[in-house]
């Protein structure tokens, strides 16, 4: 450790492992499609295990504290102002290593003397530099700094031997500000992976990472690459493998700022896992539950701008049916990705039968007539869009909110009468542009229209919001249906 130079600021920990008391027979799939059957041991047993494996971590940790060559590392980075720090765990060798150094972010890894037996699984396993300690303490370099970036440019970036420099396709907003999450790049292919590599990724299906999300078993995750990602079942329960993967290389090819990246898949016997990019900051359904004052009246109608972009990209690829607060996702910068779009053919088809469409009844996302024939997915997903633009202008409204009225029915009188101040909601009533709202009340007026021809297409809207989000209002603009209702009524 000490032959390889550190510069100020760098981190090193120095990690023990000791054998775990349980051993993985085989792979089961559970009824919810992921976990191993391990063999334990007798209560009794495990618990003195437990108890064992405690005083050997302790004993561990005591040894290394004491340890002169150890000492001396330590003095070394307080002199050049490096981190140093020690951590004991009990499993086996090349999991636990690798788990480390993936939730560690290491950029170098320094193994055992003993590496032969596992040096394809680290190789594998690990895109940074790796390193083997020498019986003479030295460090031998088994893959180098610049080869390691090149197996990370390999699995999807673009690498100029001439130059040595990496240059990647990138969306414009590809890195949080906030929590550096970066967007996969946007040449990469969609494919297939292996179980093995999911269950490494998410520390073995932990519950730690199984996202808050009610009723849904969503993984997150981290690949070799660092590559932060979610996991989702299919939520067809039946479809058919080949059905399944061929709707995973069709969407697997969207690319858009606005869209989140599906980057492959799992399938097994009936399960059915889809792996899309994960976006950091939840839902849009999270904030505007959660009414929190940071969700701030700019930060809205960025988020109805961009999501309405994302929308268009997608009918342009006929994509439609999925425009609800809970696909709407949102980084910290507050940058909207829609996402788990298209896995139907329609959340319009099979309306009585989808769990999920009752639920967009209940939220009145429906357009009314949905329970017609030959309907307008487009038009239909606009009115949905014209419901989330008013959870977005009044926040989300519960009974009690709107008397116990439906949402739309106690928002429309508002709409009709221009009570744009009794809509908006009260977190942004002080800090609420009140040009930009009054064309976002016109907007969403206008998208819930009854008459499917009245409301505004996709690409009209994306140019609206545009408009809106930069004071010039929207051009050739008619009435809307509230409007020419209210002058029917004088």
């Amino acid at each position: 450790m000490l032959s390889l130079s550190l510069a100020p600021g760098a981190k090193v920990k120095l990690l023990g492992i000791i054998p775990a008391f349980r051993t993985v027979n085989r792979f089961y799939p559970p009824r919810f499609g992921i976990g191993f059957k391990s063999r334990l041991h007798s209560s009794a047993t495990m618990n003195k295990k437990k108890e064992d494996i405690k005083q050997e971590v302790q004993q561990m940790i005591d040894e290394y504290s004491t340890c002169s060559h150890i000492a001396r590392i330590w003095r070394q980075a307080e002199i050049q102002k490096v981190e140093f720090v020690i951590e004991v765990e009990a499993g086996l060798l090349k999991e636990v290593a690798v788990e480390y150094a993936k939730s560690y972010g290491a950029t170098h890894v320094i193994l055992p003397r003993d590496l032969k037996k596992n040096k394809k699984y680290f190789m594998d396993n690990l895109s940074c530099a790796i390193y083997r300690m020498k019986t003479d303490s030295s460090v031998e370099t088994v893959r180098g700094v610049e080869a390691a970036e090149v197996s990370v440019l390999s699995s999807g970036r673009h690498f100029n031997t001439e130059t040595c420099e990496q240059r990647e396709e990138i969306f414009e907003n590809s890195v949080c500000s906030v929590c550096m999450n970066r967007r996969p790049r946007i040449g990469g292919e969609t494919r297939d992976f292996a179980f093995a590599e999911l269950h490494l990724a998410t520390n073995g299906f932990s519950e730690k990472n199984l996202l808050p999300i009610r009723g849904k078993q969503i993984y997150r995750g981290q690949l070799n690459d660092l590559q932060l990602i979610t996991i989702r079942e299919h939520p067809l329960k039946t479809i058919k493998e080949k059905d399944f993967k061929t709707g995973v290389q069709i969407l697997g090819k969207f690319r858009h700022e606005n869209v989140a990246m599906l980057l492959g898949s799992f399938a097994k016997g009936t399960h059915r896992l889809l792996i899309y990019e994960f976006v950091c900051n939840g839902s849009l359904s999270k904030h505007l539950s959660d009414k929190r004052r940071e969700f701030t009246w700019e930060r809205r109608i960025k988020i109805a701008h961009g999501a309405a972009k994302g929308l268009e990209y997608l009918h342009g690829k006929q994509i439609y049916g999925s425009v609800r607060p809970s696909n709407i996702l949102i980084t910290h910068d507050y940058h909207p990705l829609l996402s788990y779009f298209g896995l139907a053919r329609s959340r319009y088809e099979d309306i009585d039968q989808s769990s999920e469409t009752r639920v967009l009844k209940t939220f009145e996302y429906l357009p009314p007539e949905y329970e017609g024939t030959g309907i307008d997915l487009s038009k239909a997903d606009v009115y949905s869009f014209g419901v989330v633009l008013l959870e977005l202008i009044t926040g989300r409204k519960t009974i009690e909110d709107t008397d116990g009225q439906s949402f739309l029915r106690w928002a429309r009188p508002s709409l009709r009468q221009k009570k744009y101040m009794e809509l908006i909601d009260p977190l942004v009533q002080d800090s609420v542009d009140l040009y930009q709202l009054y064309w976002m009340v016109r907007v969403t007026d206008k998208c819930l229209s009854w008459d499917p021809n009245s409301r505004p297409s996709i690409n009209k809207l994306v140019k609206d919001l545009e408009c809106i989000v930069n004071h010039c209002g929207a051009e050739d603009f008619p009435p809307t249906e509230s409007e020419l209702m209210a002058a029917t009524v004088r």
